[in-house]
């Protein structure tokens, strides 16, 4: 076990290295000069020059790249060019609220997702079956921001059940967070539900044509007891690394979600600092997104290595 942790932490560090590479030369290859747009189209070339010294950007590409790199290992990424306030803290607040929208987001995709996959293949060829594939293929189709433009109409503007934006402000009671959370953790939740009904749905089937659950079945076990002792728990292996690779992208992969519902977490973030040509901020912001989905990808990993020995038998 320790040799697969170690070659899946090798693997998770060039996977960083060379993720931070990638970001930094797509930004810094931006159209665009930031000194120039923080300063306005009135300013002189003079006063851009030195705007571009005091910003660092009169430095070579390389030299930028190793001065940002070893700042970033401290979790230092500098300060940003909109506000003037270190990323780190900005990223920090950001992703507070994007993890409390994945986590819910998270749950929902889980319970429903997994009920969803376990009903389909219980009932596999009847009716529910056919009905449960057609809804998740529609669902799975509809992108976020249709899906979340179509939540609001429906429950913020005509019904007026929920607010249709934002996050209220500190006075709300864990209620009235919720009542702002849920519509969005909805969308955001939707393609997890999806891939995981549907991976549950295939393990699941497979597991119940194995010898142990004929053998289980020979022995006169009850179908609840074959379902949930037998079948189920092995059906669940494979989709540990779907599941943690679903969560992984509900806290990466936020931003259109964040985005249509004024949802100030770090997607929303990244494209204000985008708009803004926020090199520091984007660069932050999109390095720690890509390092959460990688740790997700490790720690589901090394979970898929302890429940199952023969991946880390195969992989050590």
């Amino acid at each position: 076990m320790l040799n697969y942790c170690l070659s899946r932490l090798g693997q998770l560090i060039l996977m960083l290295f060379l993720a931070s590479v990638v970001i930094f030369a797509v930004i810094q290859n931006t159209p665009g000069d930031p000194a120039l747009i923080r300063l306005g189209t009135e300013a002189t070339p003079e006063q851009v020059e030195m705007e571009r010294v005091r910003l660092g950007l009169h430095r070579t590409l390389p030299e930028r790249y190793a001065i940002w790199l070893g700042d970033a290992a401290r979790l230092d990424f500098g300060k940003s060019f909109s506000t003037g306030l270190p990323v780190s803290e900005t990223i920090a607040d950001a992703f507070a609220q994007t993890l409390k929208l994945a986590s819910l987001a998270a749950l929902i995709g889980l319970v429903f997702g997994t009920a969803l996959g376990i009903t389909a293949a219980l009932n596999r060829g009847r009716w529910l079956d056919n009905t449960i594939a057609a809804l998740t293929a529609v669902a799975f189709s509809l992108p976020s921001f249709a899906l979340g433009t179509l939540l609001v109409i429906v429950f913020a503007v005509t019904l007026r059940w929920l607010p249709p934006s934002g996050l209220g402000n500190s006075s709300n009671t864990a209620l009235d967070t919720l009542r702002f959370l849920i519509m969005p953790a909805v969308t955001l939740a939707m393609p997890f539900i999806v891939v995981l009904a549907r991976y549950v749905r295939t393990s699941l089937i497979e597991a119940l044509q194995q010898d142990y659950v004929t053998t289980a079945r020979a022995k006169g076990l009850s179908r609840r007891t074959i379902v949930i002792t037998h079948a189920l728990r092995n059906a669940l292996i494979p989709t540990v690394t779907i599941a943690g690779l679903q969560i992984g992208n509900l806290l990466a992969g936020a931003t259109v979600t964040e985005t249509v519902f004024s949802y100030p977490g770090l997607g929303r973030l990244i494209i204000e600092a985008v708009t803004s040509l926020d090199y520091p901020l984007v660069q932050g912001a999109l390095l720690f997104t890509a390092t959460v989905f990688l740790l997700c990808t490790f720690l589901v990993d090394l979970a898929y290595g302890l429940i199952d020995p023969r991946i880390r038998t195969a992989g050590g």
